[in-house]
């Protein structure tokens, strides 16, 4: 599955892919700039306009696993094309929306499309690359990823006001035709469909009403804190689904996610890691500026720049270690990576507790490090335990658990901050005397990432141990 026989032009498709995945992470994090301006647009409540948000995840968290098990039967540089496309005029008609619900539907297309990219783009670049190159190759989209997080709160402000929160969805339109068509010229993949092919219907539906009831489930979780009745009712329903589909998967011969892959300890493993890598990433995402904001009064344009540091490191730092990677692959990257930011987190954690800047910045930059020596290595490893036949199914998997590891973390975030500051107003306590409430509070939190980040390294050592026998596949 390792293979040497490189596609030609395989750069030029990895720009594709890069474009593609480019726009939709910009998209996504300069679309959360234009929200007050579409509310006030609308003349609609914040609540309201959250499903702008929300419904875009929500479809593309649902749709993941199966536009990867369709990839089986279409191609996955076909899916991937036929997702530019659907993206692109859907951003199109996202900014010719005159409604809410408009604006909406048009959001569920768009992350549809968005889905279709993001299940298979993986799984293009490790078709692409043979494992002389394969490291770097998936660096490079790595660092696409950081550069799109960076630039979206930058790019989207100027674009909102300038010219407008439409401008934010026009300018995906010339960007994602001009790659649709160079997807169908050049995006070429030896690939070996699968002739005999029938879609689970219903256990495609069963997936859908489970990620559904769980990412609401930990939206409503992220934004209260506490388990009401509403979130109980989506856990029920999570959990009976969940029950069945495990049940229906196992029974049948052609399932919508073949779970016999979870049996692979190096695949298991590593998927696991990757949860434990995004859950304390986005609980420092959504403290931080809490605690910026909060205790040290700073104003928002300072934190933006504060949290630009582990984009920026990731930027370079991505193709590096995609390099290194390529020329010493038997080297425990992602148990490093996670005790680096376990270090980075205990650091962070007690300069949040003594206002000591200076530590924190450093903090920043030393998760900005481990982070990029987890990615590249841990996204390799993940497709290389599969068989190059369920690279699709790979690449979605872990698209997924990306997604949910992220809307996790958010919750575990608020449920802790809840917990420890009770019935505590933020607004009442930010910049007040009360303030070093929540500075032991958010430290608390973020060093509870660290605690997963060392969970993080003993799985990552566990897979990395059995994986010394597929060095030489």
């Amino acid at each position: 599955m390792n293979g040497t026989q490189a596609p030609k032009g395989r750069y030029v498709a990895l720009v594709i892919v890069m474009l593609g995945v480019f726009m939709s992470v910009l998209d996504a994090v300069a679309l959360n700039i234009a929200l007050p301006a579409i509310t006030s647009y609308f003349h609609v409540a914040v609540a309201d306009t959250q499903w702008v948000v929300t419904s875009y995840l929500l479809v593309q968290t649902c749709f993941l696993i199966i536009c990867g098990r369709i990839a089986e039967r279409v191609g996955q540089a076909k899916l991937f094309t036929v997702g530019l496309v659907v993206f692109s005029l859907a951003s199109l008609m996202c900014a010719l929306s005159s409604s809410l619900s408009q604006l909406i539907m048009f959001r569920v297309i768009q992350g549809l499309g968005a889905s279709m990219m993001f299940s298979v783009s993986t799984a293009i670049v490790f078709r692409l690359f043979t494992i002389r190159d394969r490291g770097k190759a998936m660096g490079f989209l790595g660092s696409t990823v950081a550069v799109g997080g960076m630039l979206g709160p930058v790019i989207g402000g100027v674009l909102v006001g300038t010219f407008g929160w439409q401008s934010i969805f026009f300018v995906n339109v010339p960007i994602g035709l001009f790659a649709a068509v160079a997807a169908f010229k050049y995006l070429r993949l030896d690939e070996v469909l699968t002739k005999k092919f029938r879609l689970d219907i219903v256990g495609a539906v069963l997936w859908i009403v489970m990620m559904a009831a769980l990412v609401l489930a930990l939206g409503e979780i992220g934004n209260t804190g506490k388990v009401r009745t509403n979130t109980a009712v989506l856990l029920i329903v999570l959990i009976a689904t969940f029950i069945i589909f495990i049940r229906r998967e196992r029974r049948i011969s052609e399932p919508l996610l073949d779970l016999s892959v979870f049996k692979v300890r190096r695949f298991s493993l590593t998927v696991l890691s990757m949860v434990m890598f995004f859950i304390s990433m986005n609980m420092v995402t959504i403290l931080g500026p809490f605690y910026f904001e909060g205790v040290l009064v700073y104003d928002p344009v300072t934190v933006g720049f504060i949290f630009m540091i582990l984009p920026a490191i990731t930027m370079f730092g991505s193709p590096l270690v995609g390099r290194i990677y390529d020329r010493k692959r038997v080297f425990p990257y992602t148990t490093l990576a996670h005790l680096i930011r376990a270090l980075s987190f205990f650091m962070m954690a007690y300069g949040f507790m003594e206002a000591n800047i200076l530590l924190v910045l450093v903090a920043f930059a030393v998760m900005g490090v481990g982070s990029c020596l987890f990615q590249t290595p841990n996204n390799a490893e993940m497709m290389m335990a599969l068989p190059m036949k369920k690279s699709g199914l790979a690449s979605s998997i872990q698209a997924t658990t990306r997604n949910l590891s992220l809307a996790v973390g958010v919750s575990l975030a608020t449920i802790l901050m809840t917990l420890m500051m009770g019935s505590m107003d933020y607004g009442a306590i930010a910049g007040g005397p009360l303030s070093g409430e929540l500075s032991n509070s958010v430290a608390t939190a973020v060093a509870f990432s660290g605690i997963l980040s060392l969970i993080g390294a003993i799985i990552s050592r566990l897979g990395e141990k059995g994986m010394a026998s597929g060095k030489n596949e």
